[in-house]
This record gives structure tokens, C-alpha cells and sequence, in this order.
């Protein structure tokens, strides 16, 4: 199969580039980006070819396109952001795949110029767009550079409050709960800014970055914060408290049933209490 792709890569045969790696392996679709980048880069093409891909009815050839956006960036930075933002709302999932995992590696090997090159993608009117945003910050954080905790935190704030499915799962238990588990403090700090807001999206999101393992290391912390959560009337922002009390109970029962306990006697708190113990 290399042998094949080198050859229509050589030839310049897009056409029959795709036709190799439709319904093909996906190592077989980074190989053919990594070639790619490597031919187009000594031709001094690499924007214009990823331009190029972009266009392309072929999905396949849409998907290499996100996926030598990381190797185009230094030649045309706002090109490439503006490529890999119309790639992340693509219509199929794995060209979005692609860009949300370039525009990554971007924010990861670049975090000064490329963080501010994205922040507008929170505005951006697809929800697509905005959870690429929100997958790039994940992988942004994962190395824990303690210089990127705060920029990161403000980068995802205004966020909290869309209520898109697609987004909100891949904030407060995902983009959040990963910032939670390499800021710890810093986070937990936000966290608790955050749950002062009166938006129940927002609380909600507060509410299931507890659900997250990293929660269990401050389990105690946690509680102040759930218990506040846990007066909230709508049952959106006490379902999702219930959530993350049941995780945390799982993983911290020492702290987690004896509040629950209380709880069970307390008539503000007692259906938030059921619920959690239904799954411990």
C-alpha cells in the first residue's frame, strides 16, 4: 500500500491517492499526509497544496488537507488557521477530526501565536468550530506548561454558558475536568468564580468537571462546591450535581457517603442525595 501511495503522490495523482485510501486504515491516511507534507514542502507548495485538498469533492483528500495544516502554519499562519476552521465544520467527521487534531498539535507547538488565532472560533456560529476549539485546548494542556494554565482557563470561559450539546460534553467533564487534572488549583479557583454565575449552563458545567478522575484528589474541595450546587432548584443543575457525586463516591466513598448521608436527611438536598445513591 506505501508503495502505491508514494507513487500516486510522486505523480501527482490525487484521484488515485484517494482511491488507495478510502475505506483504508487510518495509518495509511497519516502516512500519505506525512508524504505529502514532505514533497509539497521541498516543492515550496505546502499552503497552496493543503488549499488545494480543501476544495476537493473527495473527503479523504479534505481529511490530508486538516491533516498537513501543523506543516503549512509557519508559511501562511492565518491561511492555514482559516483552512483548518472551515475543515473543523466539515460534514464529515473525519475531516473535522483532522483539523480539531491539527489545530492541537498547533496550539500545543505554538501556544503564543496560534492561541490568539483561534479565540475567535468561541464566537464562531457552528457548534463544530467551537468544539474543535475546546479539543485543541485538551491537548494544549496535557504536558501541564504551568504558563499556559491561566491563558487556557480564559480561552474556555465564555464558553460555559453554550448550551450545544456537542459543546457543553466536550467542556465541563472533558475540556474543564483536563485542565482540572493539570492546573488543579488554578482551576479549582475558576471553579469556584464560576459557580457564583446564575446561568444553569454554567452551573452545570461547574457541576461535571467533577465527574472527572482528577476530582478525586480533592474530593473534600469538591464538596464545597457541590454542596452550594446542590440547593440549585432546576433539576438540570442538581441532576448534574448528583452526576458528579456518584463518580466522586465511587472513587472517594470515605468522603462521598457520609455527606450523602447528611444529605438524605436534609430536605433541600435529599432528592440530589437519592439519585446519587442510586448508582453507588
Amino acid at each position: 500500500m506505501r508503495a502505491e501511495i508514494d507513487r500516486a503522490i510522486a505523480g501527482g495523482e490525487m484521484e488515485v491517492l484517494a482511491r488507495f485510501l478510502v475505506g483504508g486504515r487510518t495509518s495509511s491516511v497519516r502516512y500519505a499526509a506525512r508524504r505529502l507534507a514532505e514533497r509539497a514542502a521541498e516543492a515550496g507548495m505546502l499552503s497552496q497544496t493543503a488549499v488545494e485538498l480543501a476544495e476537493h469533492a473527495e473527503p479523504v483528500l479534505r481529511q490530508l488537507a486538516a491533516l498537513l495544516g501543523h506543516d503549512a502554519y509557519p508559511d501562511a499562519p492565518d491561511q492555514t488557521i482559516a483552512l483548518l476552521r472551515g475543515l473543523a465544520d466539515d460534514e464529515e467527521p473525519p475531516v473535522r477530526d483532522a483539523a480539531s487534531e491539527s489545530t492541537g498539535r498547533l496550539l500545543d507547538a505554538q501556544f503564543p501565536g496560534v492561541a490568539p488565532r483561534v479565540e475567535p472560533w468561541r464566537d464562531d456560529s457552528s457548534p463544530n468550530v467551537r468544539h474543535a476549539l475546546l479539543a485543541a485546548v485538551v491537548r494544549a494542556a496535557r504536558y501541564g506548561q504551568v504558563d499556559r494554565a491561566e491563558p487556557l482557563l480564559r480561552l474556555i470561559g465564555p464558553l460555559l454558558s453554550d448550551r450545544d450539546p456537542l459543546v457543553r460534553r466536550a467542556l465541563g467533564p472533558t475540556a474543564v475536568a483536563a485542565l482540572l487534572q493539570q492546573y488543579p488549583a488554578l482551576t479549582f479557583e475558576h471553579l469556584i468564580l464560576w459557580s457564583t454565575s446564575n446561568d444553569e449552563q454554567v452551573l452545570w458545567n461547574v457541576a461535571m468537571a467533577f465527574t472527572s478522575p482528577a476530582a478525586s484528589e480533592m474530593a473534600k474541595k469538591a464538596l464545597i462546591v457541590l454542596r452550594k450546587l446542590s440547593l440549585d432548584e432546576r433539576r438540570y443543575v442538581w441532576r448534574a450535581v448528583a452526576a458528579a457525586m456518584w463518580k466522586l463516591g465511587r472513587r472517594r466513598p470515605d468522603i462521598v457517603r457520609p455527606e450523602l448521608a447528611r444529605w438524605l436527611e436534609d430536605d433541600e438536598r435529599v432528592e440530589v442525595a437519592r439519585a446519587a445513591l442510586r448508582y453507588l
